[in-house]
C-alpha cells in the first residue's frame, strides 16, 4: 500500500471519529435535555395539582350560584310530562294557556335533557318548513324541517313545526337579545315566503325569559360534567405524585 493511500485511509479514520464523536455528544445532550424536561415536569405536579383543586372549587362554587339561579327563574315556569311525548319540557307561564298552538305564533321550551325547542304554527292552509328571524338588523334562520306528520304536521288549516337544533337556538338567542325592538318572523317553504308575524312585545319577553333558563341550564350541565372530569385528573397527578416519592 503506497504512502497515499494509507494518507487518505488515515484520515477518513481521522474524520469517522470526530463525527462518531460529534454525534454520541448530540446523543448525550439530547438525553440530558430530555431528563431535564422530565425533572422539570416532575417538579411541577404539585402545582398543577393545586391548580386543577382550584379550578374544581370554582366551578362547584359556580354550580352552587347557578342551581340558586335556576330555581329563582324556574318558579315562573311550568314542567308538562306528556306520556304522548318523548321527554318532558318546561314552559313559561305565560305560554301555558296558548300552547300547543291552534293560531300563528311562535313560542319555546326546554326539554328535561336541557334542549331549547322552538315551536311555530301558520294558520289559514299556508305551509312552511323554516323560519327567518328578523330585528334590530339582524337576521337568523332555522334549518329546514321537512313535513313528515312528526315534527312538521299540519291539521285542519294550522301547519305545526317544531326546531330543535343549534339554528333554532340562534333564532331563540337573536329573539332574547333585542327584546323590546320590533322582530319579525318570516315563514318559508323553500325560497318562497308563505306568512309573516310582527312577533309581539309580550312574547319577546317570555322569549327572553326562556332563553335566561336555558343557559342558566346549559351552563349547569356544562359544570356537572366538568366536576369529575377534573377529580379524575386530580387523581391522576397525586398517584403520580406519590409513586415519585417511592
Amino acid at each position: 500500500m503506497n504512502n497515499r493511500i494509507k494518507q487518505i485511509l488515515c484520515i477518513s479514520a481521522f474524520v469517522f471519529l470526530v463525527l462518531a464523536s460529534g454525534a454520541c455528544k448530540r446523543k448525550n445532550e439530547a438525553k440530558e435535555r430530555v431528563q431535564a424536561e422530565r425533572e422539570k415536569w416532575e417538579a411541577s405536579l404539585p402545582d398543577s395539582l393545586k391548580a386543577v383543586e382550584r379550578q374544581s372549587d370554582s366551578i362547584k362554587a359556580e354550580l352552587q350560584a347557578l342551581n340558586n339561579s335556576f330555581d329563582a327563574m324556574v318558579h315562573t315556569f311550568e314542567y308538562v310530562d306528556n306520556p304522548r311525548e318523548v321527554e318532558g319540557y318546561y314552559i313559561a307561564g305565560a305560554w301555558k294557556g296558548i300552547y300547543p298552538l291552534k293560531k300563528t305564533g311562535l313560542v319555546a321550551r326546554i326539554t328535561k335533557n336541557e334542549k331549547l325547542e322552538l315551536i311555530a304554527a301558520l294558520a289559514g292552509g299556508g305551509h312552511f318548513d323554516r323560519l327567518r328571524v328578523e330585528g334590530n338588523g339582524q337576521t337568523a334562520e332555522t334549518s329546514v324541517v321537512r313535513h313528515d306528520q312528526a315534527l312538521n304536521y299540519r291539521m285542519e288549516g294550522l301547519n305545526t313545526v317544531c326546531f330543535s337544533d343549534s339554528a333554532a337556538t340562534a333564532c331563540a338567542k337573536l329573539i332574547a337579545e333585542n327584546n323590546g325592538s320590533d322582530i319579525k318572523i318570516i315563514y318559508l317553504e323553500g325560497d318562497r315566503q308563505t306568512g309573516a308575524l310582527s312577533y309581539p312585545k309580550q312574547d319577546q319577553s317570555t322569549m327572553m325569559s326562556t332563553w335566561n333558563l336555558y343557559e342558566v341550564a346549559s351552563r349547569i350541565s356544562r359544570d356537572e360534567r366538568m366536576i369529575p372530569m377534573l377529580a379524575k385528573k386530580g387523581a391522576i397527578i397525586s398517584q403520580k405524585i406519590e409513586s415519585l416519592k417511592k
